[in-house]
């Protein structure tokens, strides 16, 4: 999902919001990496009103906004309910929190969360927080999350006829959906920090891991997060847990026949 859906998260709040409270704001760890990683992609950091911010998150993966809920409370000491989440008429969960102090903080010290172009035609000057990442050791927990996010797997078998009866070999992809061009290249960065080669695809707005070492790593160091499923876009996977479809494209290098036999294919 892409910045467009966020933006049903972008609403007005209540008028009765509580009273900041002063907080220490938190070093970069665990939550923290993973709360970035949700904003940079299905969430942002928007003004609200004229000296606060409105913190947000938008999916259908209700177990995305549970996470969410429960970084955002843990990195900024917040009592759970200050998270309002609330569901879209067009089947997405919103997660929203009003805060000008931890506004100010994310803002200050990372930058924008926006990843689209603006009317101009030119995009925001984002960043991803690397250097950040690599000191503290989160680099993984933040692709993991981001590519369970913004990605997924592109997963099965093609054909091409030939004399000798054809041949037939496994698509197998893990990519992430990016059109920011600075946000490729820094995700491109930190694959690479874990021992990931990843292919920049910028006509497709997408990071594409496609051999087989580079796809295996992936599944070792990072994954996609459990209990997220594959969306409507899929023609083949629709409901499945994108980790469950990472380890079956694991196990086809081992015994392809498994899956161009699958029923779902219809191989002639």
């Amino acid at each position: 999902m892409g910045k467009n859906a966020s933006s049903a998260a972008n609403q007005q709040g209540s008028l009765d919001d509580p009273p900041e409270t002063t907080r220490q704001m938190p070093q970069m760890n665990k939550n923290l990496a993973i709360l970035l990683s949700l904003l940079f992609t299905d969430g942002g950091v928007s003004p609200k009103g004229v000296n606060s911010w409105r913190i947000y998150f938008a999916n259908k993966s209700k177990p995305l906004i549970d996470l969410f809920q429960d970084c955002i409370a843990k990195v900024f000491d917040l009592d759970i309910n200050r998270v309002r989440i609330s569901k879209t008429k067009n089947g997405f969960f919103q997660a929203v929190v009003d805060s000008k102090e931890i506004g100010n903080y994310l803002v200050t010290t990372f930058g924008t969360f926006r990843t689209l172009k603006f009317k101009t035609g030119n995009f925001p000057s984002a960043k991803l927080p690397v250097s950040q990442l690599l000191k503290s050791g989160w680099t993984r927990e933040f692709l993991k999350t981001a590519f369970t996010c913004d990605g997924g797997t592109c997963f099965y078998p093609a054909y091409r006829k030939g004399a000798r009866g054809g041949t037939r070999w496994l698509i197998r992809t893990v990519f992430l959906s990016c059109f920011h061009p600075k946000l490729r290249a820094d995700y491109i960065y930190l694959l690479k920090t874990i021992g990931i080669e990843a292919r920049n695809v910028p006509k497709d707005g997408k990071i594409k891991i496609e051999t087989e070492i580079g796809i295996r790593r992936f599944y070792e160091r990072a994954g996609f997060i459990q209990g997220v499923k594959v969306g409507d876009h899929s023609k083949f996977w629709k409901g499945y847990e994108k980790q469950e479809v990472l380890k079956l494209i694991i196990s086809s290098y081992d015994d392809p026949s498994k899956i161009y036999n699958l029923p779902k294919f219809h191989l002639r």
